[in-house]
């Protein structure tokens, strides 16, 4: 029989209930309990993200008009020009970081060693609250029995936590751009106000699918910050190594979406931990196991938040994947075909090369 399977959720899978779900307290890391959720409150990123919105919709409107753009004069300092490069290499030293962190903390907690259903279980059910085995409680003992830490424990929720307040730094971005004169793109603005409530939903819920964001997203930026790094540099990157990083970034979108919306349909069964003390436990105190000592099928999401942690991503993604196909089309696909029609030269195509525009 499988052990995993596809499932359509019913209407009360998506009711969003318990958004008031507290934290689990018990954060790694030595980071302050109070500090890692007051961080985590909804006005936060909404704050930010709104603030940022306005703001560079105010600055565009003061953008230089003249081409090629005009920076303001202190983005025509040596000061400025040490800071640009300083930003983008902790960027790519942090999301490295991050990367090699959030991929050990899955190396800790996923494995095969219980079947495929043992694998999705470790991706499924992140938390120790979750993966603890529980049982029927009807002779005074204690109501559960740990499974053992998740990957939230190992990891995520320190490595997601830091990814979700980079997300407010990243916007260091955007003011690079309008010091230089230059116009803060409509998928520039709203990739990185969208980010910030995206990772918000994911920790503060602790959906599973997070991950995928975290993993995904510090690889690729890794990549793209060494880039941009290497440009302040005023070190040539060819334009094939721009549109691969593009690529990815596109590839990013559509793969991880997909990953963490099919989590909304799974259904598996979880691994039997109970195994070996079932029998004391029935004989001593005729106790009922859960389901995972009786075999039954779960949902790999619990429902209501960390469910609609999943739509808020995949909305997210959807107009952010379209904004950047557009964007591949108009640097890499338009030249070329201004070339074939005779109306621009070599010359007039490498002058008009986009920059790799920073993915969320």
């Amino acid at each position: 029989m499988s052990t995993v399977r596809l499932f359509v959720p019913p209407s009360s899978f998506f009711n969003f209930q318990n958004a008031s779900q507290p934290i689990p307290p018990s954060i790694p890391h030595a980071i302050p309990g109070d500090i890692y959720t007051r961080l985590l409150d909804i006005r936060v990123p909404i704050t930010i993200a709104s603030v940022y919105a306005i703001t560079v919709h105010y600055l565009n409107g003061l953008a230089s008009k003249t081409t090629p753009p005009t920076p303001y004069s202190f983005a025509k300092t040596s000061a400025f020009k040490y800071f640009v490069i300083l930003h983008n290499a902790l960027l790519a030293v942090y999301s490295g970081w991050t990367f090699v962190g959030i991929s050990s903390a899955l190396h800790r907690t996923i494995s095969w060693e219980n079947g495929f259903g043992g694998f999705v279980h470790g991706l499924c059910k992140i938390h120790d609250d979750s993966v603890a085995v529980g049982i029927n409680d009807v002779s005074g003992l204690s109501p559960r029995i740990a499974y053992g830490s998740g990957l939230w424990e190992e990891g995520l929720a320190f490595y997601g936590w830091l990814f979700y307040l980079s997300k407010f730094y990243e916007v260091i971005d955007t003011a690079i751009i309008l010091a230089k004169g230059r116009k803060s793109s409509t998928l520039q603005t709203y990739h990185h106000a969208g980010a910030m409530m995206c990772m918000w939903a994911g920790i503060r819920f602790m959906s599973p699918p997070i991950f995928i964001f975290v993993l995904f997203n510090s690889a690729i930026h890794t990549l793209m910050y060494t880039y941009y790094t290497l440009s302040a540099f005023k070190v040539r990157v060819p334009v094939a190594l721009k549109r691969l990083l593009t690529t990815m970034q596109i590839s990013q979108f559509i793969i991880g979406g997909s990953g963490a919306a099919i989590q909304i349909f799974i259904t598996y069964i979880p691994p039997a931990v109970l195994t070996d003390i079932s029998d004391t436990i029935k004989e001593n105190s005729g106790i009922e196991l859960n389901y995972m000592a009786r075999g039954e099928f779960v949902s790999c999401l619990s429902g209501g938040p960390q469910v609609w942690a999943v739509v808020t991503n995949v909305v997210y993604l959807t107009p952010l994947t379209y904004l950047f196909v557009m964007f591949f089309i108009k640097s890499y696909l338009a030249p070329k075909r201004r070339v074939a029609n005779g109306k621009a030269d070599k010359k007039q195509v490498i002058e008009k090369k986009s920059e790799v525009v920073t993915a969320q």
